[in-house]
């Protein structure tokens, strides 16, 4: 009689469990080991694992993987139609399947002399007659001719959004208007719900040549409906006009909701307009950049659009195996999910990229940080790491400790600019370019440091110095030649289709963010129980919130009684 065990179905073989079985496999060699020092195998893995596309360099030899490691991740990446979902997100399919949308932020910045893909033609036409209007209201700003109620012309821009609406336009702000001399109008940011960056404003800036940008896909967010609302008391109660004259005047809406913004007010004339197949977190590149282009200028903002489309035509033809945005997302999933390490850090060593961590932290956390599949099911691995970040000199003088003798594995990018032309005398040129090599040298030495560890002592100070550096923390090196729109459009680009690869690895929709929207609905009927208005939903009582509750009435009352007697 034969036993169980040898009748036993033998076992089968997919991409994943071949991963499963490397990774195991790999943990017995460090990077150490596998960068080698100067063996011909090492260089030649390194030279395998750089990649250039235009004025971006990527090098992925300081991640914890062997070109085969690649190999089976490319085969993983197949095994899952990657390439035909590729093909079905540029043809406009429904791939936002909970929404049943698609996703054709790649529309925007489509140029109008090039054919799009099929299935993208009319959504490639729209996006180029909104970019048109907003040509136009952008030439009015520059040539002087917007004139706000008292017939003064515009000299600032109070950008109001949060989320995808505000972090990026803010981000290609930061990192490429970091001179006055070559801002063309002056754009503030507010996005906070609690008024604190609204309030400084409304103390400096001259009411009557303020023009108000009012940024929202939905025309519902209550972060950016109060803070347009106080910005308009504001401009209404110094300018001595009502709030539907302010509107008619000093007003600009951007939403995929025309007929709201009617609604609230804003003429016509004044709207810009995206379709609900822009995500919010995808919308830098459609009219809610426009404040990007009133501060820089439209030849600006065209080459940002240039050096996403540039990426987004790599992505799309590219075989998988050479593809960045491919392999990027590959090597993400391959540490998140087969060497299971939980955060993942962007550090950018350029204080003109200070924002970088936080415009992606919403990418891709918003994206693909989600644990119920396509299918409904629950998935049984980890998907998005979390992300977090700082400028790298500021991190190095904060967490790096942590990072290099404390317990956690962490993985990381270091997005480092190698030039940056500067007009100025020959004396200040010289100290510039210091500095510029000083954050460079620190770049590339805190990537090896992450990777060697107490190997990268040189031996001559191994006497002299502390050691106990864990090193085998894998890191990716990510090198624009300079910091001008083409290279941060292309930049950005190619973290947005690492997103959408992942979804795909992992089976999730990266396109909607319903852990997003309960939170806001539970915000609403709490704070019409603060404001003493009929509450709709009754949120679920719990002793915690009910004792937070009453101590803010109770000293909501203090102040109010304080201030009556």
């Amino acid at each position: 009689m034969n036993s169980p065990l040898s009748s036993a179905t033998p076992r089968v073989y997919t991409p994943v469990s071949e991963l499963h079985v490397h990774a195991e496999h790999l943990q017995a060699q460090s990077l150490s080991d596998l960068l080698g020092g100067s063996s011909t195998a090492a260089q030649q893995r390194a030279n395998a694992l750089a990649f250039t596309f235009g004025s971006l360099h990527i090098d992925l030899s300081k991640q914890r993987l062997t070109t085969e490691t690649i190999e089976l991740l490319t085969a993983w990446a197949e095994s899952c139609g990657l390439t035909a979902k590729r093909q079905a997100l540029f043809a406009g399919e429904q791939v936002n399947t909970s929404e049943r949308r698609a996703a054709l932020h790649m529309a925007a910045r489509w140029p109008s002399s090039e054919t799009p893909p099929e299935g993208m033609e009319s959504a490639a036409a729209f996006c180029q007659h909104q970019r048109a209007r907003m040509a136009e209201m952008v030439e009015r700003v520059h040539n002087g001719k917007w004139y706000g109620a008292t017939g003064q012309a515009i000299t600032d821009i109070v950008h109001i959004g949060v989320g995808g609406s505000d972090l990026g336009p803010k981000l290609i702000s930061e990192a490429l208007a970091d001179r006055p001399s070559i801002t063309k109008v002056n754009v503030h940011y507010v996005s906070t719900m609690d008024g604190a960056q609204l309030l400084p404003l409304m103390e400096c800036l001259n009411p009557a040549t303020t023009l108000l940008v009012l940024a929202s896909k939905s025309f519902t967010t209550a972060d950016t409906q109060f803070n347009v609302r106080t910005a308009l008391a504001w401009l209404s109660h110094a300018l001595e006009v009502d709030e539907a004259t302010v509107c008619r005047y000093q007003l600009i809406g951007v939403s995929s909701k025309p007929e709201k913004m009617t609604e609230f007010g804003i003429p016509e004339s004044q709207q810009l307009v995206f379709k609900e197949w822009i995500g919010g977190r995808f919308s830098l590149w459609s009219p809610i950049g426009i404040s990007v282009a009133m501060q820089l200028g439209l030849e600006c903002f065209d080459a940002l659009l240039e050096g996403a489309h540039a990426m987004d035509k790599h992505f799309l033809e590219a075989p998988l195996a050479s593809n960045l945005p491919v392999l990027m997302a590959l090597v993400g999933a391959w540490n998140s999910q087969f060497l299971n390490i939980p955060t993942h850090a962007v550090l950018p060593y350029d204080g003109r990229l200070k924002s970088l961590a936080a415009y992606l932290q919403q990418l891709e956390m918003e994206s693909n940080g989600k644990s119920v599949g396509l299918d409904g099911r629950s998935v049984s691995h980890a998907t998005c790491p979390i992300l977090w970040g700082d400028v790298g000199p500021n991190g190095q003088h904060a967490f790096y400790q942590l990072l290099h003798q404390g317990s956690h594995t962490v993985s990381a990018d270091f997005v480092a600019v190698t030039q940056r032309p500067v007009a100025a005398c020959e004396k200040v040129s010289r100290a510039l370019e210091a500095q510029e090599q000083l954050t460079l040298a620190h770049c590339l030495a805190q990537s090896q440091l992450f990777a060697l560890g107490d190997d990268a002592i040189p031996p001559v100070l191994r006497g002299y110095m502390a050691q106990g550096y864990r090193g085998n923390q894998p890191n990716s090196v990510v090198l624009l030649k300079t910091l001008d729109a083409w290279s941060i459009g292309a930049l950005l680009a190619l973290y947005e289709h690492k997103v959408f690869v992942q979804s795909v690895l992992w089976n999730l929709n990266p396109f909607d963010q319903p852990g997003v929207e309960l939170g806001k609905r539970l915000a609403t009927s709490l704070y019409q129980t603060l404001a003493n208005e009929p509450v709709e939903h009754q949120n679920v009582e719990d002793p915690s919130t009910a004792q937070l509750l009453h101590k803010v009435n109770e000293w909501r009352k203090q102040r109010n009684d304080k201030g009556s007697s």
